[in-house]
């Protein structure tokens, strides 16, 4: 029973196909027209899209100074301080921020391919052919939100870090090689700047920081000295056990306040050294390379893709033209 109905699902798909075919044969002039008209405009796409380069270059964030001996410290100290986070893990944030896109909209870059002439550095409203409407209200923020939309979205930079090792893969992709590279190059720098700027800010504040506590534990010591002096000038002829007591406990928080002090001391000059040292945040493992061939449109893909989507458009439509004269056919013998 089941090998009959597994027979008859065959011949019905068998006889499916031969019906499509004969009614595509019934009307080959028509599925020849759309299969030349779909391939061609596959030829069109291919031959008129606008080709994109692409470059990338591989980066390592460089870890400066042991955050936890300072958090350690303060909570030793009796402050308690906000935990930072690896700077390496916004940085995507940082590229994709208005901040850094306005910088490369304003920036002038030059072109290798993308314009007859090459010689005169350009914006990307320009290498993108943008005109904007004078004639709207606030045209100029309508102009400058549209091009910042038109990069986060576009994938012209795109980020991505390695979470095994750390490595951070910064891609980007325009109209013309030299661009592609430039901006690339740019991002890193600007990256650089940015990080370095906030490693000399954190490393200020750090000093901020142990220059006040150095501050109040000094004084905490001067006068823990001074409690402590002044008991046992008060009973040094004798002591009993309370006393003692108490001078251990004048004793250990002397003590206290001098290691506190040392390490503060010791912090204080290693965040002075840090907020002097002007050295590259993120180091190049892999630096870009001007593209030599196009990254898309893919013309080979375009085309393969088109030329079954005309196999299936002339099918589909000359199937479909048949059936619609076959029922027209039917109705009229219907109707009269």
């Amino acid at each position: 029973m089941q090998k009959e109905i597994e027979n008859e699902e065959e011949i019905d798909l068998f006889e499916l196909v031969l019906s499509i075919v004969r009614r595509t044969l019934n009307h080959k002039v028509l599925a020849i027209f759309i299969f030349l008209l779909v391939i061609g405009a596959a030829f069109g796409i291919a031959l008129t899209a606008i080709p994109f380069y692409k470059t990338e270059s591989k980066i390592i964030y460089q870890t400066s100074g042991k955050q936890g001996d300072l958090s350690a410290l303060a909570l030793l100290a009796g402050v308690s301080t906000a935990k930072s986070d690896d700077p390496s893990t916004y940085l995507s944030d940082i590229i994709l921020s208005n901040y850094m896109l306005k910088l490369i909209l304003a920036e002038e870059w030059k072109v290798s391919k993308a314009l007859p002439d090459t010689s005169t550095p350009v914006s990307l409203q320009t290498l993108w052919k943008i005109k904007p409407d004078t004639t709207k209200e606030d045209w100029q923020i309508r102009l400058e939100y549209g091009m910042l939309g038109a990069l986060k979205k576009g994938n012209y930079i795109v980020f991505s870090q390695d979470k095994r090792n750390g490595v951070i893969t910064l891609t980007t992709e325009f109209q013309d090689p030299q661009v592609t590279l430039d901006v690339n190059n740019f991002i890193f720098k600007q990256l650089n700047d940015i990080l370095l700027n906030k490693m000399h800010f954190k490393a200020s504040e750090n000093r901020k920081f142990t220059e006040e506590r150095l501050a109040d534990v000094k004084l905490n010591l001067k006068e823990s000295e001074e409690a402590l002096r002044s008991y046992r000038m008060k009973n040094k002829l004798r002591m009993d056990p309370t006393e003692q007591l108490e001078d251990s406990r004048l004793q250990r928080e002397v003590l206290t306040n001098q290691e506190i002090m040392i390490q503060l001391q010791k912090q204080h000059e290693l965040a002075k050294i840090e907020e002097a040292r002007d050295m590259p945040v993120l180091d190049i493992l892999d630096e870009p390379m001007k593209p030599i061939d196009k990254s898309k449109p893919k013309k080979k893909m375009i085309v393969m893709a088109g030329f079954a989507a005309a196999v299936f458009c002339a099918i589909l439509f000359a199937t479909f033209w048949d059936i619609f004269l076959e029922k027209k056919s039917v109705w009229r013998k219907h109707v009269s």
